[in-house]
């Protein structure tokens, strides 16, 4: 076969397609996987991809009827085309064997940094604006909950700022719950951000003798030699109202730090939590509420968990999914990346000990009955308890009754609760009522449809009915 009459050529010349979203998304999976098939050098990628491809084409045929009569035949014919074409490189492409156990891609518990790294260019593409197009970056605040990705956002925009903005990353859980003062944060702040810029930092015992004035004086210097800008990435930073409330620092710290900003334009803080900045219940937060920009760290799309899933950064990852197995993760988890990424560590787990450890040869494809296996096994919600119970602890706390609501929405599946029905369960009256479903709403904890409210991830309502 020559260059010119390689079937993947003719899919890939086809015009695009004036289709309605949904399917014009397929078939641009369908045109990507083919590229794959054509240039990739790795037999691996090439043949999941056309696993791939000619499971949506399948899904295609399958589903023809509903697609609207005035475009039904040419999809089918193009369809069918393209079945065919990719049929003929089965044999060319020829199929993986898996002779070891399968080195697992998936991230569970950590950042997630690099190829690995999905679904998040809309928050990427914010960050870039306020930080890269402007002489003067805005300080924001990521929030949404534990596990939804917010470490991961910042320590990939890092790497993508180029070298006029530099960001210095700080965990505020390493500074500790006895520090010796405000001093003990400023040298973990100084620390991560002389790391950036490569300027020594003032030495402990000048921070800790005299810590506002001796931070400000070598921010100054950071700033004076600085091409760009410097952002500086506060992570957890609710920690920061447990250590003033304990009188570990004074609660003027985050006026001092927004005093630092309005003096030097070159500087931002990205603040990285649970919650916006209005919903912090001390007044020492308002310093920042007029200047900083919130951002919600929700769930990722459909498109985003099938990307992680299937390609989770490592051009050797020797497994696939059926694109129903995919569908179904996305629906169990509702885009929840701790729990996507659970969901594919323990496939791979799983098909490791049934193939290698009780020697049960498994399909090289995960399908739905694969899933559901996973998910039904109790290790699942052992793993996956610091979502749930992050989830439920910050249930507690702000509006009441949020814990009522969850525990009465966790027997309704699908149909939900009223308003009414949800007061009737819970005695709680109407108002206090909406404000609850509110702050659960924001946190992305329930979802309304039809005006009735569900628990937004199906897997947490599972956990609840655990008990």
């Amino acid at each position: 076969m020559s260059k010119n009459d390689n079937p993947v050529l003719r899919i890939l010349k086809l015009p695009p397609l004036p289709t309605e979203p949904l399917l014009r998304s397929t078939l641009q999976r369908i045109i990507t996987d083919a590229k794959t098939v054509r240039d990739n050098p790795s037999p691996t990628a090439r043949s999941l991809a056309l696993n791939r491809a000619q499971g949506e084409l399948k899904n295609i045929l399958d589903n023809i009827e509903t697609i609207p009569q005035a475009e039904r035949k040419l999809i089918k014919d193009i369809a069918q085309t393209w079945q065919k074409a990719l049929l003929e490189l089965t044999a060319e492409v020829g199929q993986v064997t898996i002779t070891e156990p399968v080195k697992n891609p998936y991230t569970i518990g950590d950042p997630v940094v690099g190829k690995q790294f999905a679904g998040r260019e809309d928050i990427i593409r914010q960050l870039q604006e306020y930080w890269l197009l402007t002489n003067n970056p805005q300080s924001i605040v990521l929030y949404g909950h534990r596990r939804m990705g917010k470490t991961s956002i910042l320590l990939n925009i890092a790497n993508l700022l180029g070298a006029k903005v530099k960001l210095a990353y700080i965990n505020l859980l390493r500074v500790g719950s006895n520090p010796q003062g405000v001093g003990e944060v400023l040298i973990a702040i100084t620390d991560a951000v002389a790391k950036e810029v490569n300027l020594e930092p003032p030495a402990d015992r000048d921070l800790l003798n005299l810590p506002y004035r001796n931070f400000e004086r070598y921010l100054n210097r950071v700033i004076d030699n600085l091409d760009g800008s410097l952002i500086v990435a506060l992570d957890e930073f609710e920690k920061i109202e447990t250590l003033i409330a304990n009188e570990k620092i004074p609660p003027d710290f985050m006026g001092f730090l927004r005093g630092m900003v309005q003096m030097n334009p070159k500087l931002a803080f990205a603040l990285a939590g649970l919650h916006t900045l209005d919903e912090m219940t001390e007044d020492y937060f308002h310093p920042f509420f007029a200047s900083i920009i919130p951002i919600r760290v929700g769930f990722l799309t459909l498109g985003a968990t099938r990307q992680i899933l299937a390609n989770p950064g490592d051009e050797d990852f020797l497994l696939d999914y059926e694109p129903e197995a995919l569908d179904r993760i996305y629906e169990l988890t509702h885009g929840q990346p701790y729990l996507v990424q659970l969901a594919g560590f323990l496939l791979v787990r799983r098909y490791n000990e049934l193939t290698f450890e009780t020697g049960r040869p498994q399909k090289n494809i995960f399908t739905i009955k694969d899933v559901e296996a996973v998910i039904d096994n109790p290790d699942f919600y052992s793993h996956g308890r610091y979502y749930f119970t992050g989830v439920w602890d910050q249930a507690a706390q702000g509006a009441k009754g949020q814990q009522q609501i969850l525990t009465a929405l966790a027997p309704h599946e699908e149909e939900g609760l009223t308003l009414a029905a949800l007061s009737d369960a819970t005695g709680i009256d109407t108002a206090s009522l909406q404000t609850a479903l509110d702050t659960l709403d924001r946190h992305d904890v329930v979802k309304e449809n039809d005006n009735r409210w569900q628990i937004a991830v199906e897997l947490l309502r599972r956990w609840l009915l655990l008990g």
